[in-house]
C-alpha cells in the first residue's frame, strides 16, 4: 500500500448519512468502496453495486471482503461494538460521532486502539466545515487572545422518526448535534473542562431530550454556555467567542452556509468589525465529508494519529455524561 494506492474500504450503516458517505467515497481517488453492510436489505441495496458487495452483518463484511478500513455510519448504540469488531480484525476505523453512548464505551475504545495498533478517527465532520476551520485558524493567529467566554447554540427540527427519536438508540439532539457543539467548544478553548451544570427538558412522547442548557467551567477560568434543542424549525449552529483581545462570531443557517464576524484589538485587519463569508470548494453537499475522508486516508498512509482522535471523542462524551448527570442531580458535576 502506497500513498498513491486507493484504500479499500467497507461502509457499515447505509442509512441517509451512510449514503452521503458512500457518495463521497465513490467520488474520491483516495478510496475504493468495495463492500457495505446493513441489516436492512433496502438500505444496503441503495449502496450495493456490481463492485460493492452487500452484507447483512458486520462480521460477514469483515471476513468476506478484503478491506483496509471501515467507515461506520450506524446509530450511536451500535458504534462501540461495531468499532471493536473492526479493530479486532485489524481494520482502520472512521466512526461517526459521538463514537459511543457514554464515556465508558469511549475509554474502552481508546484501549482497543492501542491494542490493535490501527488508526481510529472520530467522525466530527463539523471540524472540516470551511467556516469552522477558518475560525480555528483565526484563534491560532491570536485574533482574540486568551478566551474568557463562549456562548454556543445548535438545533434541529423535531426528531420524530427512527433511531433519532429514541433515547435507547442514542436519539435526541444532545448526542445527535450537541456532541458537535461540545466538540467545537472544546476545540476552540483548548483547555480541560472541570465542571458542568445543566438542565434538560424531555419530550413526553419519545422520552428523548428536547432542549438542553449547560455551562462548562474550564481549568484556566474560561466559561462556556450552550443550548441544544430539537424545538427549532431547522438546523442552526452558532458560536460566540470572547477573548482578551477580541471576539469572533460564527453563525450557520445550514450545514455549509456560515458567516464569521471578527473584531480584534491587536490584528490590524480586524480593528473594525469584519464580516467573512468562507468559501466552499468542490461539491458543497460533500465538502465536509470529502475533507474528513481525505484526512483519514492521510493519517493511515502516514501512520500517525488522525486530526480527531478517539481521545477527542472521549472528552466530548465525558462532558455529555456530566450534562446528563448534572440535570439528574440538580447540581454541578466535577469532570476531572
Amino acid at each position: 500500500m502506497t500513498a498513491q494506492t486507493p484504500l479499500r474500504v467497507g461502509l457499515i450503516g447505509c442509512g441517509a448519512h451512510g449514503r452521503s458517505l458512500a457518495e463521497a467515497l465513490l467520488a474520491s481517488p483516495l478510496w475504493q468502496l468495495v463492500a457495505c453492510a446493513d441489516p436492512d436489505p433496502a438500505a444496503r441495496a441503495t449502496v450495493a453495486s456490481e463492485y460493492i458487495v452487500p452484507y447483512p452483518a458486520v462480521e460477514e463484511l469483515l471476513t468476506g471482503t478484503a478491506v483496509d478500513a471501515v467507515v461506520l455510519a450506524t446509530p450511536p448504540d451500535c458504534l462501540y461494538e461495531t468499532a471493536l469488531a473492526a479493530m479486532q480484525a485489524h481494520k482502520h476505523v472512521l466512526a461517526e460521532k459521538p463514537i459511543g453512548m457514554d464515556e465508558t464505551e469511549a475509554a474502552q475504545l481508546a484501549e482497543a486502539v492501542v491494542r490493535a495498533d490501527v488508526c481510529y478517527m472520530a467522525g466530527y465532520s463539523f471540524r472540516f466545515c470551511p467556516a469552522v476551520q477558518q475560525l480555528h485558524d483565526l484563534l491560532h493567529a491570536g485574533v482574540v487572545g486568551e478566551i474568557y467566554a463562549v456562548q454556543g447554540s445548535i438545533g434541529v427540527a423535531p426528531l420524530n422518526l427512527g433511531w433519532h427519536a429514541s433515547p435507547l438508540t442514542g436519539g435526541g439532539p444532545l448526542l445527535y448535534v450537541g456532541s458537535h457543539l461540545v466538540d467545537e467548544i472544546l476545540w476552540a478553548v483548548d483547555d480541560l473542562p472541570e465542571e458542568v451544570t445543566a438542565h434538560v427538558r424531555y419530550r413526553a412522547d419519545t422520552g428523548a431530550d428536547e432542549t438542553v442548557s449547560f455551562q462548562i467551567r474550564f481549568s484556566r477560568g474560561a466559561m462556556a454556555t450552550g443550548l441544544v434543542t430539537q424545538a427549532a424549525d431547522g438546523f442552526f449552529n452558532h458560536l460566540e467567542l470572547y477573548g482578551r483581545d477580541g471576539r469572533i462570531s460564527l453563525r450557520g443557517v445550514d450545514y455549509l452556509n456560515y458567516t464569521l464576524e471578527v473584531l480584534s484589538k491587536t490584528v490590524p485587519a480586524y480593528i473594525e468589525p469584519t464580516l467573512i463569508h468562507p468559501r466552499v470548494y468542490g461539491d458543497p453537499k460533500h465538502a465536509m465529508l470529502t475533507a474528513e475522508l481525505a484526512a483519514f486516508a492521510q493519517a493511515i498512509h502516514e501512520r500517525r494519529p488522525p486530526i480527531v482522535t478517539v481521545h477527542d471523542g472521549q472528552r466530548v462524551l465525558r462532558v455529555l455524561d456530566g450534562i446528563l448527570e448534572s440535570a439528574r442531580r440538580g447540581a454541578a458535576v466535577w469532570l476531572q
